[in-house]
């Protein structure tokens, strides 16, 4: 093995030690300062695989000096968010408010900011397993075949450990409030980028009448009666969703992101795919063509994505909801197996 090579192998295997460490070492029953321990794990992790990265692919950047020290952890983020550009930028600003949190750590001694630092460390990890995955063609899940199992003495963080009437953060320490304030202002930045990605943790709440609650994953139940301070943004709202193009209709902002995401899911080329899978007499051909534009005409299956989304302008692109297979099943016959289905 060349010397390079070995170097490679030796940051990457020390790396994943790390990242391993800190999973574990979170997951313990009891450990008290589990949280600051786990993000100078994960620092660790990202600044020995980071290395690994300029050494294999960027031979111009001098990594070692004469005097034993090695380039610094912000220098190497730099590099290689330099080279992979846009893709990287959502894993870079997520490494980097950990790493504030990693220089800050004594400042915050006063406040439990659990829930803030599990938000950010559990997409940086997924950050980090597709970054070794990409790069470095590892596959730490089937490597480890480590599984986390969600099992203690109390919930899991929710959302509704935010839904307070006041801020928890309202009395907190100044260093406190302004490392909050970076992250904010971290994701209203990527946001303003077009990044679909979060560097928190994604919540999913399903908000219904109070007095006629079921079951769901997270049910917040909100009482219009009492004054409440709390402010709720609501997003994804899919489920049974009616688009319509009634001017008097209630009127819903939903982000095109999670459009495509969520609801209209079928391309064209989806669509002939599926159906020639569930029906047995159906034929690509005129006929078929002839359906599917009437049915581009209902809002509820159809939505048609432009390159300037503003001026409904320039090229576009057909998607359609999974609605239109009922419809389509208007037209064919299903084969006995969609039938018994």
């Amino acid at each position: 093995m060349k010397k390079d090579d070995e170097l490679v192998n030796n940051l990457v295997q020390n790396s994943k030690a790390a990242m391993i460490a800190a999973i574990e070492i979170h997951n313990k029953p009891l450990f008290s300062y589990r949280y600051e321990v786990c993000v100078l794990l994960i620092i660790n992790a990202w600044e020995l695989i980071l290395k690994a990265y300029v050494s294999k692919n960027l031979k111009n950047v001098v990594l070692f000096h004469n005097d034993g020290t090695s380039k610094p952890f912000d220098e190497c983020l730099a590099c290689v968010a330099s080279n992979l550009g846009k893709s990287f930028s959502v894993a870079k600003e997520s490494i980097e408010q950990l790493y504030i949190f990693r220089n800050k750590i004594a400042h915050f001694y006063s406040e439990n900011l659990d829930l803030v630092i599990y938000s950010l460390l559990k997409p940086n990890v997924a950050f980090y397993v597709e970054f070794i995955r990409v790069n470095f063609g590892i596959d730490l899940a089937n490597e480890t075949g480590l599984i986390v199992l969600p099992i203690g003495f109390m919930k899991p963080y929710s959302p509704i450990d935010f839904l307070a009437s006041k801020s928890a953060l309202e009395q907190s320490s100044e260093e406190v409030k302004s490392f909050i304030k970076g992250i904010v202002d971290t994701a209203r930045k990527l946001e303003a980028e077009g990044h679909t990605e979060s560097i928190l943790v994604d919540f999913k709440m399903n908000l219904i009448n109070e007095t006629r609650i079921k079951n769901a994953d997270l049910i917040a139940g909100i009482n219009n009666s009492v004054q409440q301070d709390n402010v709720i943004t609501l997003l994804n709202i899919m489920s049974n969703v009616k688009i319509s193009d009634n001017p008097d209709a209630k009127e819903i902002r939903i982000k095109e992101a999670h459009l495509l995401d969520d609801l209209y899911t079928e391309t064209y080329y989806d669509v002939v795919k599926h159906c020639k899978g569930i029906f047995l007499d159906f034929k690509q051909n005129p006929d078929f063509n002839a359906i599917m534009s009437r049915l581009k005409s209902n809002p509820e299956l159809h939505y048609v994505r432009y390159l300037d989304p503003r001026r409904k302008g320039g090229s576009s692109k057909d998607y359609y909801s999974k609605k239109i297979y009922d419809e389509l099943g208007k037209y064919y016959t299903k084969s006995d197996d969609e039938n018994n289905a």
